[in-house]
């Protein structure tokens, strides 16, 4: 009985030291690219969406990603009138991407409509 119990130790303790190595994980870190956007050629779109069924969860995380998006100053969703408002410098992000990152949120989002509104031709005649 003794030699079992002893044989029993001595396989546990050489079970129990066989720990696996840890793995070393390579994590890649990117660095973001600095935008800088042209004041002067800053234009604004009008996306309208079909797809969002709520203006937390939907309207809310479109916006979230368009506003972090570069080339992007600012952006506003409304689930109510299914309308994103987005201010943008063009030399930095084209209209039909925009339509890609409304998308890329889900695949349910379609963008309908990309209309360019020339709100800011007044501001830099006058």
């Amino acid at each position: 009985m003794k030699r079992i119990s002893i044989l029993l130790c001595c396989i546990l303790s050489f079970v129990s030291c066989k720990q696996k190595t840890p793995e070393v994980k390579t994590i890649e870190v990117t660095v973001p690219q600095e935008v800088v956007l042209n004041m002067e050629a800053l234009v604004k779109s009008e996306l309208q969406i079909t797809g969002m069924t709520c203006a937390i969860g939907c309207a809310a995380s479109i916006e979230k990603k368009l506003n972090a998006t570069p080339g992007i100053q600012s952006a506003t969703v409304s689930f109510e009138s299914a309308l994103a408002q987005i201010v943008f410098d063009p030399n930095w992000i084209q209209d039909q991407e925009l339509s890609t990152v409304v998308q890329s949120v889900g695949a349910v989002y379609k963008v309908t409509e990309n209309i360019r509104v020339d709100a800011f031709s007044i501001l830099k005649t006058e």
